[in-house]
């Protein structure tokens, strides 16, 4: 229930701030060893790569064409999959 609530309150929140369709930005911070899996989601898609100084991490940015908020959740869906995966 509780994450129902959640994910509401974020569609909610997507449609209070964005228009329909527009370019919406994606930001992920991924351990190094899961890197390509998060690529692989993307491929079609330019995608902004900075490593961390300690280089365990990838951030990842990207700006995506997105039709609907509906969008935007299924990709942070599909993303969550991967494990360690932080999502801003």
């Amino acid at each position: 229930m509780k994450e129902d609530e959640s994910l509401q309150s974020f569609r909610s929140s997507l449609d209070a701030n964005y228009d329909w369709p527009c370019q919406f930005p994606f930001k992920f911070i991924v351990p190094k060893a899961h890197s390509q899996t998060v690529l692989d989601l993307f491929a079609d898609d330019p995608v902004k790569a900075n490593e961390s100084s300690s280089g365990r991490f990838i951030a990842y940015t990207m700006e995506m064409h997105m039709h609907s908020c509906d969008e935007v959740i299924a990709i942070y869906q599909r993303v969550a999959q991967v494990p360690g995966v932080i999502s801003l």
